[in-house]
């Protein structure tokens, strides 16, 4: 099996995904009281589908005929393009999570549901805005092609506080729908989100870094299809005027997209680099071509 084509597999199942997700929210679902007018088999399918990709996906990483080696740094341009992305999308997150408790303060009226727990707002506010600078700061390398973490290998440690923040407000705030598609979308595409920016952690730290790696597959699989079907379908959805009551508001679901698509260029560069034949197939090609 091959790494590349698992990925390829994960484009195609958040692709269909988005798809379907967008015709069933359009045509299937009923904003003002919340339920499917189909019974839930379009929503079936739309997470059925994403899910399914991400599962063969995680089996044909762990069953490649390729093992993971260390992280190789190597310049490359969309990798440090898709961290100042995602750096400035927390920011500015973060910007307009300030602005809006600014205005809570004064009317009472906010767009987050959490706004009125100060401490954990403050957490997250707070986490998004490292985390945005931070993300900025690994584009740096991942633009020269070193290594920014040597002196600091566990400053992405923030990035894990984020989503751990990220979980919390999800499970608690924005996982009470009706329907246990759209819970299951919401939390375990933010549970699936911490666990790659886990392992992403220890892969730069230098920790047990074929582990990690084979594991960031694993888990940023999942993290790709689940949240980039969720929330760009539903940014999609709101461009077009159709929100629904206790949606995660999109500041929220832009960070989410942001790293999700950082997780899927970075998993792309790393297959090309850091990939190397298993112990039985270096034998052979020796052997191959030893002299007789």
């Amino acid at each position: 099996m091959n790494v590349g084509n698992a990925l390829k597999v994960l484009c195609v199942g958040f692709g269909a995904g988005i798809v379907l997700r967008v015709v069933q929210m359009l045509y299937f679902f009923d904003y003002s009281t919340g339920f499917y007018t189909d019974g839930g088999v379009v929503a079936g399918c739309s997470l059925g589908l994403p899910l399914l990709a991400a599962v063969l996906s995680g089996f044909m990483c762990f069953k490649s005929r390729r093992y993971f080696g260390a992280y190789v740094p190597r310049r490359n341009v969309l990798v440090g393009g898709a961290a100042i992305a995602s750096g400035l999308v927390l920011i500015v997150s973060a910007v307009l999570q300030g602005v809006d408790y600014l205005g809570y303060l004064k009317t009472g009226v906010t767009g987050y549901d959490f706004a009125h727990l100060r401490l954990l707002h403050f957490a997250f506010l707070i986490t998004s805005l490292l985390f945005g600078f931070l993300q900025i700061y690994m584009s740096a390398g991942f633009f020269t092609g070193r290594r920014n973490l040597q002196k600091a290998p566990l400053l992405y440690l923030i990035a894990v506080a984020w989503g751990m923040v990220n979980l919390i407000l999800t499970y608690v705030f924005y996982a009470k729908s009706s329907s246990f598609v759209e819970n299951f979308f919401s939390v375990i595409s933010s549970a699936s989100l911490l666990m790659t920016l886990f392992y992403l952690c220890k892969l730069f730290a230098g920790v047990d870094e074929e582990g990690a790696a084979k594991r960031v597959f694993v888990s940023g699989g999942l993290a790709v299809v689940l949240t980039v079907t969720y929330c760009f379908s539903n940014l999609v959805l709101m461009l077009l005027g159709r929100k629904y009551t206790g949606e995660i508001p999109a500041p929220i679901q832009l960070s989410s997209l942001s790293v999700a698509l950082f997780a899927l260029t970075f998993l792309i560069n790393f297959r090309k680099y850091s990939l190397r034949r298993t112990p039985e197939e270096a034998a052979r090609e020796e052997r191959k071509f030893k002299p007789n």
